[in-house]
């Protein structure tokens, strides 16, 4: 993908190189005139709320789960020493690893009942999906030994409802055409779940392309921010945006896991230059720039659409691509 940049943008009062693979480079464009806009009339804030992530066990034709339960909830402190003393021992040295096991019960289609075990781990800097999937198998053996019950399967959860990162930006004196153009647009997308698949992807067009330019599994987060906006009965767009008296306000909040150590991030050469960009050494930090980041294209098309439409800006760098491509 070509390597776009975003080379100036605030974030709780810090500036940013914000480096961008995409192919799309209406993107980059907007991200830049957006950024300079905010940057006048306003602000960029953010925050992280929680810190684990989650592993599943299933248990499948569970006949009594009183008792099921009570045998796991009896074993849980050992299983969490033990994990963190070797699965997860590189993890729990920098005060994270395995904090909490959950036992969730639902139905079966079939006879029976469904036992489901979450992990909860804070991973520190890495994505963690690897080490929690290490840490389920190695938990198997502990649990049959306890409940008589051989797991079904394992696997880490995309949808981290338990960390969620939020960003905000605040503008004032917006005009008020614009501003409740905006405000109009997005809530036609909180509204409608057909406009709100197009909305959130305009979010993860800021997300995206910060993932894959850092070596980070922009699937997973990409998963798991969709199955957030549907978690109440209905999908929704991930983003808000009010506008009253010159002041319009927006707002992020997801699920956003990433990793800074571990994987591709610390081995790609093209990964090692982004993240010398970015200059962040946690998770949290990255994090926290994709929402702003998110946010920010978000604001771009809504603005956009809103007023001379979408198509405008985005053919006429289309046709600077197809006159490269034609010679």
């Amino acid at each position: 993908m070509p390597l776009g940049l975003l080379p100036s943008l605030k974030v709780d009062g810090v500036d940013y190189t914000i480096p961008m693979a995409v192919e799309e480079t209406s993107i980059i464009a907007a991200l830049n005139k957006t950024a300079k806009w905010v940057h006048k009339k306003g602000s960029i804030t953010t925050s992280r709320h929680g810190q684990c992530i989650l592993g599943q066990m299933q248990l499948s034709n569970i006949k009594d789960t009183e008792l099921l339960t009570q045998q796991i909830l009896s074993h849980r402190e050992s299983w969490i020493i033990y994990l963190n003393e070797t699965i997860l021992l590189s993890l729990a040295k920098r005060g994270g690893g395995l904090k909490h096991i959950e036992v969730r019960l639902l139905e079966q289609r079939k006879e029976g009942n469904m036992a489901v075990l979450h992990l909860h781990c804070d991973t520190v800097d890495a994505m963690g999906a690897n080490l929690i999937n290490q840490a389920l198998e190695a938990l198997k053996p502990l649990v049959k030994a306890a409940t008589g019950f051989c797991a079904s399967m394992c696997i880490v959860s995309n949808l981290t409802d338990t960390m969620l990162t939020e960003a905000s930006i605040i503008m004032h004196d917006i005009d008020e055409d614009q501003g409740t153009g905006i405000a109009n647009a997005a809530d036609f997308a909180w509204q409608d779940p057909y406009r709100a698949c197009t909305h959130n992807k305009g979010v993860l067009n800021g997300i995206d392309p910060i993932l894959i330019a850092t070596g980070n599994d922009w699937r997973a987060v990409e998963a798991g921010i969709h199955a957030y906006a549907h978690q109440k009965s209905q999908y929704r767009a991930i983003t808000q945006w009010t506008y009253s008296n010159g002041t319009l306000k927006g707002h992020f909040k997801a699920p956003l896991i990433v990793g800074t150590v571990g994987g591709v991030t610390t081995l790609h050469p093209i990964a090692k230059i982004a993240m010398k960009m970015l200059n962040i050494s946690s998770a949290e930090n990255l994090s926290r720039i994709c929402a702003a980041v998110g946010l920010l294209q978000n604001l771009a098309a809504l603005r956009a659409l809103s007023t001379n439409g979408i198509v405008e800006g985005h053919m006429k760098l289309h046709i600077d691509n197809l006159v490269l491509a034609s010679g």
